[in-house]
């Protein structure tokens, strides 16, 4: 990538080098590797991070004076932890501080910018892409590119810079999508957390019925599910628990839909569902060809 490609943020520092946080910076310096990256973890992390050329200087802690330095800061630790540190960032200074989040839950955080101090400018970030494994040790630079990333606006978002946010995801090789914080935690309880929580609810299910008998005769259809098995309770517990309203309504409407489904198997009626599971995907053939689109032409 050449050091000519503009960046709209020259000096960003990011707070938690996690999967997420560490595959933003691996980006960052990846299409933009003229900009100045400073990190912020625990020692052992940040030096790896340091010798592999991801950083440009290691941060000691938000006391440090170089975060003021930062164009941007993004948080990029699990969300509890993210609160905690979007209000200590707000009582260190009184000087404009710009800062972003990576969450996958959206409302809480945009409820406690929205407390803030007018020095504070924020912006909710939610890069569309993951593994089921954690840490700086599976971040990859390429996690992002080319895949949608969420931008969720507050009372603390200037007009300019979400636009200056958005042309940053441009230049890093996303598709930046704006979306509300409330319309952002009720899709994602729908496409992103619920699939989470079945996965979870299939491994309980498997314990329950010999597994070590079933697991021998899985096929294909099951894999994505047990990926998701893997993934870590420390990240999805407070995902749940910012969620809860949404999840509740999306699994009242799924049992729901098990009760009538449980009564149509019995009656030997489960076209119509099917006919409607036929529908969706090819609605989502639709979609991944449209989408696909857009990333050709960016």
């Amino acid at each position: 990538m050449s050091t000519e490609n503009p960046s709209a943020f020259n000096t960003i520092a990011i707070i938690g080098l996690g999967l997420i946080g560490g595959s933003l910076a691996r980006l960052i310096r990846h299409q933009t590797p003229q900009v100045r990256i400073f990190g912020l973890d625990q020692p052992s992390v940040v030096t790896q991070a340091l010798v592999e050329g991801v950083l440009t200087d290691a941060l000691t802690d938000l006391s440090d004076p170089r975060l003021h330095e930062a164009d941007l800061i993004v948080i990029g630790t699990h969300p509890h932890q993210s609160y905690t540190l979007l209000q200590s960032l707000a009582e260190l200074t009184t000087s404009t501080l710009t800062i972003m989040d990576l969450g996958s839950s959206k409302a809480t955080i945009c409820r406690i910018a929205e407390s803030l101090p007018a020095h504070i400018q924020f912006i909710g970030g939610h890069p569309l892409a993951g593994r089921e494994i954690s840490g700086f040790d599976n971040s990859r630079w390429d996690l992002f590119f080319k895949k949608r990333f969420l931008l969720s606006t507050c009372a603390r978002t200037p007009e300019p810079l979400l636009s200056q946010v958005e042309s940053w995801l441009k230049t890093l090789g996303t598709i930046p999508i704006v979306v509300g914080a409330e319309d952002h935690d009720r899709l994602m309880a729908l496409v992103s957390h619920f699939p989470q929580f079945y996965a979870i609810a299939l491994a309980n299910l498997l314990a329950r019925n010999n597994p070590e008998e079933a697991l021998n005769f899985l096929g294909g259809g099951i894999d994505d599910q047990m990926r998701l098995m893997i993934s870590p309770f420390e990240i999805w517990h407070d995902v749940f628990e910012d969620n809860r309203a949404h999840m509740n309504t999306m699994l009242d409407q799924f049992i729901a839909i098990l009760t009538q489904m449980k009564t149509d198997l019995n009656q030997d009626s489960l076209a119509s569902w099917f006919e409607t599971s036929h529908s969706i995907y090819h609605m989502y053939q639709e979609h991944k060809a449209a989408q696909y689109r857009v990333f050709s032409e960016n």
